[in-house]
């Protein structure tokens, strides 16, 4: 049985291509030195079992190899959470702690006393009243309490509701696609799960509904365990949103699915129990087909959904008025997501870190365009639900490339005669379809007849002694790989991304010396004002846009950004600590670069976004830019990267 923290180290190895030393872990996971060695030394005795070999490598770190991938995915698979058995779990590790301590205040009728905590977990008492402070913290966020009396115990108390939303997102364990895990059915009935799963798929078939996989299994797992706390004696009172005479359709068949469930179980579900179901069929995108189009323009959907499109429109220059299928898969989207938030229903995004670091600039429209709903529902929309979003907008950018891609202007030279130029023609075709267009296939001394004011290069079996004003890309007549790579390179340098810095020594920072994030944003925001390239509440947009979903992206990397773009240039402002400091959540942070984008956005934006981004795959970039001495070599070492 390995620890979270021998879990998150292996995580860290797995990504690094180059050896990782144990300062650089201890950073990121916010402990010793010390503490790393020796838990490496526990990993490594244990590598066969574990399907890994940990090298230490002299004077650079540890390199990790996968020795047997099946193995290796089953103890490490990401998102997983840890399991929730009390007769397995490290208790030595505290977040295995506050999960068993929690379960317990969740599940228990009896008030628990904390002597019987601590003789459970062998742990002292000054350990459970830490773990219990990070419990309470946990409750609050769901509006439930922890009232102690004396030599009675201690319970949880709070809205039944709230309880079991907290048990769902807390206690299950899930894997990577958001299924139950096996782990979990120690807590739940499996055999009634898959039964209610049966249930639902029977009754959105016969109502012809669309839902997806993740909305099903949540919906089943509520299901179940409301049949868990009714069997226990634990009901819902009442929601804090009145349903009766609401949601008809919804209502149907939530009767008709508790029906179902009330015969195979023999237990009685009360109205409360049944709006309950509501709520959560509410949260899915249980919707007929063939009933978009009833949407009236005065529907809050019609409203939220024309605020997206302006917003978009305005702060980033994506017009997406046109673009049907974007507005169908938001429509589709938005009404059950304004459900879960109004319900508050965490939805989690298994896909969430890989969305914020694959499609930055979908992520950024995303959160631009949750404020419409945020604003509307007075409601913090959270970054699982922002990431969901940035799919939708991610897909309809592509199609909009895909529209305005131009095609390159080509003239192909051939000395060979008319039969390999029809052959070399052909093979350009067929392996460049949509991104060039053959003007002409010409010889050498016939090129200067041509204009060439609206050509882009052109492609030559023959070299090109003089000059002609553009790029010339010599091929084999034949047409090999590497002819073929050759081309692609000179296609990319055409479309105008050569290297573009966006640095100035003047706004580069080293080895600064801050505590907390908050400190960082202001001193880089007072820098750019004294600048004279920002306003003087350029700061509390960076702030509002932190808020509603943090640019810490791992790799001791934060990218903290204005939540609309203002200036009047793209520029980057960038800064290195002394030590790392917690951006969120545990993450640490050591290297600092806030985003500054022209308020007239550039195509090249997205190239910009994965450039600055393709720094957290790179461990080994980091550390050379965190141990730079001057502005000039930084500077140099991010137009490197």
């Amino acid at each position: 049985m390995i620890s979270k923290r021998q879990k998150d180290i292996v995580l860290s190895l797995i990504k690094a291509k180059e050896p990782v030393s144990a300062e650089w872990m201890a950073k990121e996971l916010g402990v010793s030195d010390r503490t790393i060695r020796t838990e490496i030394k526990e990993l490594q005795s244990q590598c066969s079992s574990l399907g890994i070999m940990i090298e230490s490598v002299r004077s650079k770190g540890y390199l990790l190899k996968v020795t047997d991938y099946e193995v290796f995915e089953k103890e490490f698979t990401p998102n997983s959470s840890d399991v929730i058995d009390e007769t397995q779990s490290d208790f030595s590790d505290q977040a295995n702690r506050v999960l068993y301590i929690l379960k317990r205040f969740l599940l228990e009728k009896e008030p628990i006393k904390l002597e019987s905590l601590e003789e459970d977990l062998f742990v002292s008492k000054p350990k459970i009243q830490n773990d219990l402070k990070i419990v309470r913290e946990i409750l609050e966020s769901y509006d439930l309490k922890l009232v102690s009396r004396p030599h009675y115990g201690t319970q949880a108390e709070g809205n039944e509701y709230m309880k079991r939303l907290c048990f769902s997102n807390y206690i299950l364990s899930r894997n990577s696609n958001l299924n139950i895990d096996s782990n979990s059915f120690q807590l739940l009935n499996e055999k009634l799960f898959e039964k209610i799963k049966e249930t639902i798929i029977k009754k959105v078939n016969e109502y012809k509904i669309e839902i997806s996989d993740i909305a099903l299994e949540n919906l089943a797992t509520h299901i179940t365990i409301g049949c868990k706390r009714i069997e226990e004696g634990f009901v819902i009172e009442y929601l804090e949103h009145e349903l009766t005479g609401k949601y008809p359709f919804e209502r149907i068949v939530a009767n008709e699915i508790v029906k179902e469930v009330e015969e195979f179980t023999g237990l009685e579900f009360p109205k409360s129990e049944i709006d309950y179901i509501i709520v959560h069929l509410l949260g899915t995108k249980l919707i007929h087909k063939n009933t978009l189009d009833e949407f009236g323009k005065f529907d809050e959907l019609g409203t939220i959904i024309h605020c997206m499109l302006e917003r978009l429109k305005t702060e980033l220059n994506w017009d997406f008025n046109d673009d049907s299928e974007f507005i169908q898969a938001l429509s589709l989207h938005i009404r059950p997501a304004m459900n879960r938030l109004r319900y508050n229903m965490n939805i989690r995004n298994p896909l969430l870190d890989e969305i914020k670091r694959k499609y930055p600039s979908a992520f950024e429209g995303a959160a631009i365009a949750s404020r419409c709903i945020e604003e509307y529902l007075e409601i913090e929309v959270g970054e699982h639900e922002i990431a969901y979003i940035a799919l939708h907008i991610g897909v309809a950018l592509e199609r909009m490339k895909t529209r305005q891609k131009k095609t390159n202007r080509v003239i192909v030279v051939c000395a060979s005669g008319v039969g390999s130029a029809k052959l070399l023609y052909y093979r350009l075709q067929n392996e460049f379809k949509d991104e060039i267009d053959i003007v002409a296939t010409t010889n050498y001394y016939q090129l200067k007849e041509y204009d060439l004011s609206a050509i882009d290069f052109i492609i030559s079996t023959i070299p090109i002694k003089e000059d002609i004003g553009l790029p010339v890309k010599v091929v084999n007549t034949f047409l090999g790989e590497g002819d073929i790579e050759n081309i692609r390179v000179g296609l990319s340098s055409v479309k105008g991304y050569e290297g573009k810095t966006y640095l100035d020594a003047s706004r580069v920072f080293i080895h600064k010396d801050f505590q907390d994030k908050e400190s960082v944003i202001r001193f880089l925001c007072e820098e750019l004002y004294k600048q004279r390239l920002v306003s003087k509440d350029y700061v509390n947009s960076v702030f509002e846009r932190e808020a509603l979903a943090p640019t810490n992206f791992g790799n001791l990397v934060a990218i903290p950004h204005p939540l609309t773009p203002v200036t009047e240039e793209t520029f980057w402002t960038v800064c290195t600590l002394k030590k790392p400091i917690e951006w969120t959540d545990k993450h640490m942070v050591q290297f600092i670069c806030l985003l500054n984008i022209r308020k007239e956005p550039e195509d090249d934006l997205d190239k910009m976004y994965k450039r600055l981004l393709a720094l957290l795959e790179n461990s080994t970039a980091v550390q050379k830019i965190l141990k730079s001495e001057s502005a000039e070599e930084i500077i140099k070492l991010l137009n490197e990267s």
